[in-house]
Parts: C-alpha cells; sequence; structure tokens
C-alpha cells in the first residue's frame, strides 16, 4: 500500500482528474506526496528547519509550563526547604492530556 502521489505539472492539462487525485488523498488518506510542484528544494528544507523549531520551542515552553511540572517544582522546592507535604495535589489533573492548538508566537518566520 503507498499513499498518493499527485502530479502537479498535470494540473493545467489534466486538471479535471488532478483535483480528482487530490480530493480523494484528502478524504481517503488525509495526505499525499505532491511532485512537479515547481518549490524549490532550498525553501521545502528552510521551511522544514523552521516547523521543527517552532515545534520544538513551543514543546518546551508548554511543557515548562504544564501543571504537572509546576507541582513537580513545587514537590522539589519543598522537599529542599525540609518540608515534605505538598498540599493540595490531585494527581489525576497532573497526568492531563491537553492540546490547545495555539498558533506558535515565538517563531515569527513560521507565520
Amino acid at each position: 500500500m503507498t499513499i498518493p502521489v499527485i502530479d502537479f505539472s498535470k494540473l493545467g492539462e489534466e486538471r479535471t482528474q488532478t483535483l480528482a487525485q487530490i480530493s480523494k488523498g484528502c478524504e481517503e488518506w488525509g495526505f499525499f506526496q505532491l511532485v512537479n510542484h515547481g518549490i524549490p528544494v532550498e525553501l521545502l528544507e528552510r521551511v522544514k528547519k523552521v516547523c521543527a523549531e517552532c515545534f520544538k520551542l513551543e514543546r518546551e515552553e508548554a511543557f515548562k509550563n504544564s501543571t504537572p511540572v509546576k507541582l513537580l517544582n513545587e514537590l522539589a522546592e519543598t522537599k529542599k526547604n525540609g518540608n515534605y507535604k505538598v498540599e493540595n495535589v490531585d494527581w489525576e489533573d497532573v497526568f492531563l492530556l491537553t492540546d490547545d492548538n495555539q498558533w506558535p508566537s515565538n517563531t515569527p518566520q513560521f507565520k
């Protein structure tokens, strides 16, 4: 089984068929590989680099500000001060998985 590969250079001469391939790729696969699109390889590599940097920064920032990390930092601080008791910790909240879907703010070149 291979993912759909769509030749974008045929969009002019075989427009209906190419658009149908794009539609099918989106509906049945959720993605497709686009070839002969005319986008320079250097630009594609730069986009991949910026995206990787952006998501790394966003993940790190989100991790640092997450509830579990804040609670664990509080626990470490109380242990350091000789007080081993941490109040109001609901461990169900600590392992919460969320997705805020925020547009990245720390990487202006991503926009």
